[in-house]
């Protein structure tokens, strides 16, 4: 039977409800009744918690913090003064992502992420010390069993680097080769084309041999924006792309990889994903933003309209590590609204593209840090979550390889 206690407060709020829901029934599986009626929580057998700024004698005591019981998004917050449960919203919710200055986030409006410790899930370990609190007060409570998992994800920007283009784009590129001198790469790309040689971009089947090997979970977000400045994928009706993606789709899953553009003219974000099902004839409930474009509340409430129930978009471009404090899936609260959604959020901790380009890490340099993120989560049993291209495994990137393997360690 799921061990149940009862929780007296002097005010129930959604984002009270919300928090002591991941907490409780999410991360530790126990379920909980929640009463304002003093009373009530005396007479009862259950095992107490008082989540009140009273003390209570004998019974286990957590402080409510303010921003639990408001229903506005505050300028100023101090985090070092929150307490268990807030700190655990504040990361949860993304509070600071509403209210950090403009120096906070780049060029293309991405979160840098502030003077917070992101290098390990602090979430996660606050509930295991809550969890921690609760069984030496009452030892028969039993939490349930977290275990580790890994999922491994992808975002195909490009399919191929030479092949099934436009012949404008295709012999366009031959030339500019041509006139900048360069004839080893204007060779590399003839083979290709001839298919002498494997398209640098096509390692679909090595990822393929690898996920079948050690049976992990695979996705692939898919561009099917149309063409811009940062949206330079293939064309959407490409039959050979067509058949790839229902090629892999028996082997792994997919999702939308939302354009650049579809961050910001919202149309478009339903017109991508309707290609997709299109293609794979299956409803899309998976995504991933490209450029890691993540803007509370605007990005989650449009997957919402769109009816995208998981996003993997919560991770950063430029550093590794725990941009929601935690390791653990997570439905997403919308602080502009003050209610919880039915957005579930994967949390990623490391990209190639940040490792490699923003971070400059050696191979080896990669690979302790993909080590020592898997190590962490491992601690805490919760879920392992990389972003690779399949673009990034040849040509400059070969010797990354090692890196892509070194997360099935």
């Amino acid at each position: 039977m799921k061990s149940q206690v009862i929780i007296f407060t002097e005010k129930i709020t959604n984002r009270i409800t919300y928090i002591f829901d991941f907490i409780l029934i999410e991360f530790s599986g126990i379920s909980y009744k929640m009463t304002t009626d003093f009373d009530e929580f005396l007479q009862s057998f259950l095992p107490k918690i008082n989540f009140s700024n009273q003390f209570l004698e004998d019974e286990i005591n957590f402080n409510v913090d303010d921003i639990l019981l408001e229903t506005d998004i505050r300028k100023n917050i101090n985090y070092s003064t929150l307490n268990e449960f807030g700190k655990c919203f504040y990361w949860l919710s993304r509070y600071e992502e509403y209210n950090s200055p403009n120096y906070l986030f780049d060029e293309h409006n991405r979160f840098l992420g502030s003077d917070l410790d992101y290098s390990k899930p602090i979430v996660d370990e606050i509930c295991i010390k809550i969890q921690q609190k609760i069984k030496t007060k009452f030892p028969e409570i039993y939490f349930k069993q977290r275990i580790f998992k890994q999922i491994n994800t992808h975002d195909v920007d490009y399919a191929w680097k030479y092949l099934h283009h436009y012949p404008k784009i295709k012999y366009g590129s031959i030339l500019k080769k041509l006139v900048k001198g360069d004839f080893k790469e204007t060779l590399n790309q003839i083979k290709a084309l001839n298919h002498q040689v494997k398209d640098p971009y096509d390692t679909f089947d090595y990822l393929k041999d690898l996920a079948e090997k050690h049976q992990i979970e695979t996705i692939f977000f898919w561009l099917l924006g149309d063409y811009s400045t940062f949206d330079k994928n293939h064309h959407w009706k490409n039959k050979a792309q067509k058949d790839l993606i229902n090629n892999i789709s028996t082997w792994a899953k997919i999702g939308i990889h939302p354009s650049y553009l579809a961050n910001i003219e919202e149309n478009k974000l339903r017109t991508e994903i309707n290609r997709l099902e299109k293609i794979i004839n299956q409803p899309i409930k998976k995504s991933r933003q490209h450029f890691i474009k993540l803007n509370f509340p605007n990005t989650y409430q449009q997957l919402l309209i769109n009816e995208i129930s998981e996003d993997y978009t919560m991770g950063f471009q430029h550093q590794l590590g725990f941009r929601a404090g935690t390791s653990t899936p997570f439905k997403w609260f919308d602080l502009s609204t003050n209610q919880q959604t039915l957005l579930t959020i994967y949390p990623f901790v490391a990209m190639d593209v940040t490792m490699k380009n923003y971070l400059n890490l050696s191979p080896q340099q990669a690979i302790d840090e993909i080590k020592r993120l898997k190590r962490t989560i491992k601690n805490v049993n919760g879920t392992f979550i990389t972003l690779f291209h399949q673009s990034n495994l040849n040509e400059d990137w070969t010797e990354w390889r090692k890196i892509y393997e070194s997360i099935f360690e």
